[in-house]
């Protein structure tokens, strides 16, 4: 599958951004390709140019989207930041992408919990979503001495799993304010940061 979505193509990105529309309203068995050509105005023919399969399609959406997660996150990094500042940066980072786009929020909890990442665990964990830039940065925090030593995915389970957990708190009004993500953030590092 060479799809070279990151040139713009403007037929691949409305297949895209309609695919992500059904499955946030259908989840993915209830999301049809002909009803993705319908939506995006695009022949049934140029969806399965780009993607052999609704297989190829859904991976290859997991990746527009990972990398789209990526870029808004990591594009605006300083190097004058310290380790502790970037760290706000990159978790706040996480959380405003996902509170601006719901649709790839769902479809990013619906891709987790289907079989679709039980098949494409190794891809996706490598080089998919994010994750491995956020992987990279949290080995060199407890490389320098910033985190503690641990296990680096016990501090991505912290990471990511309080970011998501602070999105559905914002999405259900339990959390309601920019102070709220402050603070959360505040007490994550507290836990993480090498004493």
């Amino acid at each position: 599958m060479n799809v070279q979505y990151t040139q713009n193509n403007p037929k691949v990105i409305s297949i895209f951004e309609t695919t992500l529309r059904l499955i946030k309203d259908h989840g993915f068995h209830g999301t049809a390709m002909s009803k993705i050509a319908q939506d995006a105005d695009v022949a049934i023919g140029t969806i399965y140019h780009y993607f052999p399969s609704k297989d190829d399609l859904i991976v290859s959406l997991f990746q527009y989207c990972g990398d789209a997660l990526n870029e808004s996150i990591f594009e605006s990094i300083h190097e004058e930041l310290t380790y502790k500042e970037t760290f706000f940066h990159i978790w706040k980072g996480f959380v405003k992408f996902y509170r601006e786009n719901v649709e790839m929020f769902s479809f990013f909890e619906q891709f987790y919990s289907s079989p679709y990442y039980k098949v494409n665990s190794y891809e996706t964990n490598e080089s998919i979503s994010g994750q491995s830039s956020i992987l990279k940065f949290l080995t060199e925090g407890i490389q320098r001495g910033e985190l503690k030593n641990t296990n680096v995915e016990v501090l991505a389970c912290i990471f990511f799993g309080t970011a998501v957990s602070a999105i559905k708190g914002v999405k259900h009004n339990k959390l309601k304010s920019n102070e709220s993500i402050e603070d959360v953030v505040k007490i994550i590092w507290d836990g993480v940061k090498n004493k």
